[in-house]
């Protein structure tokens, strides 16, 4: 009789090794955000305390929650506001525990006034060491708590410009507080940070596995119940839908051209500031006849409904024209964001406004098009149809993968969406027939030391991003913080390309170590079979690539040492083949 082989140990098996691949690169992803960013939250946090350890202890629980939710944090827009916003949650929370103990100082009324301690002399300090325009971007966005969108309309700068001015300023106060406050700021390691993390997870998770067995228990009883009541046998059970790789490959459709709008179209010659426009209703945003005006923000690019609430706001700049309705005439779609009170930047209400201009000249909205509180790195038009790149922000699309496009068009009625899949599916998992050819560049990516490949480099991605080929491995990484867009429209006469964080290492070797070296930053051009490289962004080998977003001419990219220290931001622009500092 013959013996069955042992079982195969599970840390072996595909599955296993997706799991902990996919888990290295969270990990590195959350490593190199941490390493990146620490100081400049301390820094926050002892703008707000005024106290050098309490900073630090913020700064750890701040880094300490995102680490519990980086799945989801690590695909926001921008990763480090929502960790500068727990800090400011977290000192503001202390305030509040402090107001009895402050009020009782404030009537003794001490006879002397102390003297500012070394703390607040060293903060100080540090924001008069600071350009203006930086000094003011820090205080009006953590000291005066406005959101990134009201400081831009403050200062009367493009919102890029102010996570510019505050990237920079946070990592050159980071250094001048440094300096006061000696050794590394009291950073611990980002690994003890993540365990921190997972230790609490892991408690959470057990609270809620004893809640789910008896809740479990209940369900089993009722269900024996109903079984015994009712024995009819059930259906035949269903054959499994195939996958996309499985199903018979067919020509994709090509993408509609960008829509070419005549410059003498009515609609190009509305002054948008000064506007009435018919709007539709929307949740909590206001309808019906409004007329829109500049803000009153000094230097705002903004036009706005009117000073009160809730308030409907768009720039007059950003309008992309399609003729949606096919009558010859075009529509304008409008980026808007809806206010409910002066404390909300409009981010959880945007949301694309589609404006027609009649034929008397009045303007109408015809409806909204995308998902309320999504977030709208690119939009353009082709045939009779809005293409937008829409991710997951605060609502949105939950079935969003890198690549995916979603498309909008005009039934007659209503904006209704439009099924664009099939031009652009999503990089992972791999479509069959819809393959990253990354032959043309093969010689230019960065992997770990290894040498360039022999022959096509045409991975294979699965479903978390991985893809083994031949010596090495490739993962698509969000990034930290995922700034995108993915689609980006380098041209704006052209429809966008197709931007991706690529991480190359050795065969099973997608650790933490290869990942920080093995950075590309990678644009492709649509082709009938995929995606083909035509461009790597030309960042040092040695460094980690954070972030990156569209900026006036190119991609404005954000890098760290790989071994951990200060990072900063360096536009390439763009000349239509490749990239140059």
């Amino acid at each position: 009789m013959s013996v069955p082989p042992p079982p195969r140990p599970a840390a072996l098996s595909a599955p296993a090794s997706r799991a902990a691949a996919r888990r290295a690169l969270d990990a590195t992803d959350f490593d190199a955000f941490y390493q990146a960013n620490y100081a400049g939250t301390v820094a926050v946090a002892f703008g707000l305390t005024g106290d050098r350890e309490q900073a630090q202890d913020l700064a750890q629980e701040a880094y300490c929650r995102a680490w519990q939710r980086w799945a989801e944090i690590s695909r926001y827009d921008n990763p480090p506001a929502w960790v500068y916003r727990v800090t400011v949650n977290l000192a503001r929370s202390r305030w509040r525990n402090l107001r009895v103990a402050a009020a009782h100082l404030v009537r003794q009324r001490p006879a002397d006034v102390p003297a500012a301690g070394p703390e607040h002399v060293a903060l100080v300090t540090a924001l008069r060491a600071l350009p203006m325009d930086q000094r003011q971007a820090i205080v009006l966005h953590h000291l005066v708590d406005l959101p990134v969108s009201e400081v831009a309309r403050e200062m009367g700068v493009p919102a890029g410009t102010v996570k510019s001015w505050l990237h920079r300023g946070r990592t050159e106060l980071a250094a001048l507080l440094g300096e006061h406050a000696h050794g590394d700021g009291g950073r611990v390691a980002p690994q003890d940070v993540r365990r921190r993390g997972d230790r609490r997870r892991q408690l959470r998770r057990g609270g809620l596995a004893a809640a789910t067995a008896a809740i479990c228990a209940l369900v089993a009883v009722f269900a024996l119940q109903a079984v015994r009541a009712d024995r009819t046998p059930p259906p035949p059970a269903q054959s499994p839908s195939p996958s996309p790789a499985a199903l018979p490959s067919a020509p994709p459709p090509s993408p509609a051209p960008i829509a070419v709008i005549s410059a003498d179209d009515p609609i190009r010659g509305v002054d948008w500031r000064g506007a009435v426009i018919t709007v539709p209703p929307a949740p909590g945003c206001p309808a019906g006849r409004l007329t829109f005006r500049t803000a009153t923000d000094e230097g705002s690019p903004w036009v706005t409904s009117g000073s009160g609430f809730p308030q409907l706001r768009f720039d007059p700049v950003d309008v992309t024209h399609v003729d949606l309705t096919g009558d010859g005439r075009a529509e304008a779609v409008l980026r808007t964001g809806c206010m409910s009170d002066n404390e909300t930047s409009g981010d959880g209400g945007s949301q694309l406004l589609v404006v027609t201009r009649e034929a008397d000249g009045t303007l109408r909205g015809l409806g909204w098009a995308g998902e309320r509180g999504a977030f709208y790195p690119a939009v353009w038009a082709g045939d009779q149809v809005v293409y937008l790149e829409m991710q997951p922000w605060h609502g949105g699309p939950q079935d969003y993968r890198i690549g995916m496009v979603y498309g909008y068009g005009w039934n007659g009625r209503a904006i209704v969406p439009v099924d664009v899949s099939a031009a652009y599916p999503p990089v992972a998992p791999t479509v069959e027939g819809r393959r990253l050819d990354l032959t043309g560049l093969a010689d230019e990516l960065a992997c770990a030391g290894l040498p360039a490949p022999a022959g096509p480099v045409r991975p294979v991605f699965d479903a978390d991003g991985v893809a083994e080929d031949g010596d090495r491995e490739w993962a698509l990484v969000p990034g930290a913080p995922s700034n995108g867009p993915h689609l980006a429209r380098l041209d704006p006469d052209r429809r966008p390309y197709l931007v991706l964080l690529l991480a190359c290492a050795a065969d099973g070797a997608l650790d933490s170590t290869n990942l920080r070296v093995g950075h590309n930053l990678v644009v492709f051009d649509l082709a009938p079979d995929g995606w083909f490289a035509v461009a790597r962004v030309p960042t040092p080998a040695e460094r980690t690539i954070g972030s990156w977003y569209l900026a006036p001419g190119g991609l404005m990219v954000g890098t760290f040492p790989a071994g951990g220290g200060e990072g900063g931001d360096v536009m390439y622009r763009w000349n239509g083949t490749s990239f140059a500092e």
